[in-house]
């Protein structure tokens, strides 16, 4: 082993070490196009959460020679640069000090990387430090968590024979409520590849008898932003997983793309298309503003009828308009609208606002099974939240002026 080989041995035990101590999963990667040495996953008291972030470790005094009063300056090429924006997890870079034992870190962004004549570099803060302390910084960069709404999979299908279960699923991502971009579908991907190898589909008895108790060997999916591009295939993702106890003569051709050690390969259609896709729906601030503002118009008509239903004595006088409303309030934003910078936070807000009226109008419509108590309870606190989010959002709202 190398003198370099062995100082990046010892800056990923280190790396390992302090990422268990934060309360961390530490899982290192095998060697990856991508230049990534492992994933941080959070835990929920003791149990995986499936949130990640990929880990690019460097160690050794050469990675410290670029110092700052509050940091260090770490340079990257361009090639990492665009493959790490275009990952489908979050990415960190990690700068191991082995003589203090210090790992620092900083997230890869558009807005952390700058340019140089020939590279790009990235201010990796002396505050970041790996440690305890860190998790509710890492819990905002990790991968989103990905709910039912997020998704639909619109079709299942089994492609078993003889040597093998596979399972093929046609997914259509919803970008309403989120930001569209990788992270968000490489989480799509990772709960839906769960769904795949759970699956106890088979497509006629013949294979249920043939392939009765066996785990699904080969999970293939595609991703889709509308129902209508799955007629013309144009899917902006496609993933294959293949389970690592599964014979080589059994095994499908590999799929070409990102991998992440665990059998999981994505293939994204041309890394530009989804930068391609968000460019084209990102829109400046007055248009945003404009569309901000509209979609508050719809908002006191639901306030009205969310007090109508909670004053009704009972169920049956609740007013009928409540669900419908709800869903025409969520359909009124584009969702595929991307924002100009400094609307980031606002438009949190107005994410969090759709979900909340999302919520108002699911309840309601469940309100006959959940029964007329529990349901008034869950809607008064939503009540509350409205009042609290239009609060947030005047305020943000003349920030951005």
């Amino acid at each position: 082993m190398t003198n370099t080989e062995q100082t990046n041995r010892l800056g990923v035990n280190l790396t390992e070490r302090r990422a268990l101590e934060a309360g961390l999963i530490f899982r290192e990667q095998p060697v990856s196009d991508f230049g990534i040495d492992a994933q941080f996953e959070l835990k929920d008291d003791s149990d995986a959460t499936g949130r990640l972030i990929a880990v690019q470790i460097k160690a050794g005094p050469s990675q410290f020679e670029n110092r700052a009063e509050k940091g260090f300056w770490y340079y990257i090429s361009t090639k990492h640069k665009d493959q790490w924006l275009n990952h489908s997890l979050p990415v960190i870079i990690v700068l191991c000090d082995l003589d203090s034992d210090t790992c620092y870190y900083e997230i890869v962004t558009n807005e952390t990387c700058r340019p140089t004549r020939q590279k790009w570099k990235v201010f990796v803060p002396k505050g970041n430090i790996l440690d305890g302390s860190s998790l509710p910084d890492l819990s905002a960069i990790a991968s989103p968590i990905v709910a039912a709404s997020d998704f639909t999979i619109c079709s299942e299908q089994d492609l078993s024979h003889a040597g093998a279960k596979r399972i093929s699923l046609d997914i259509v991502a919803h970008a309403r409520g989120k930001s569209l971009n990788k992270p968000l579908l490489g989480a799509i991907i990772r709960e839906t590849l769960r769904i795949g190898r759970e699956s106890q589909y088979s497509r006629d008895e013949i294979a249920a008898r043939a392939l009765a108790g066996r785990a699904v060997d080969v999970v293939w999916g595609y991703i889709y932003l509308r129902e209508v591009d799955r007629v013309s295939a144009s899917w902006v993702c496609r993933f294959q997983w293949i389970s690592n106890s599964l014979p080589e003569d059994f095994r499908p051709l590999d799929l070409q793309g990102e991998e992440d050690g665990s059998g999981l390969v994505i293939d994204w259609n041309g890394n530009a298309e989804l930068a391609k896709l968000m460019d084209e729906h990102r829109v400046t601030k007055a248009t945003f503003l404009k569309a901000t503002d509209e979609l508050l118009g719809w908002l006191p008509a639901i306030e009205i009828e969310l007090a109508k239903f909670l004053q009704s004595v009972e169920q049956s006088e609740a007013t009928p308009k409540l669900e419908a409303m709800a869903l025409a309030f969520e359909n009124a934003w584009d969702g595929l609208l991307v924002p100009p910078l400094e609307c980031q936070r606002l438009n949190q807000a107005i994410q969090e606002l759709l979900a909340t009226v999302g919520n108002v109008g699911l309840v309601f419509g469940q309100r006959k099974t959940r029964g007329e108590n529990p349901t008034k309870s869950l809607m008064r606190s939503y009540q509350s939240e409205l009042s609290r989010l239009k609060g947030d959002i005047s305020f943000l709202r003349h920030d951005v002026r």
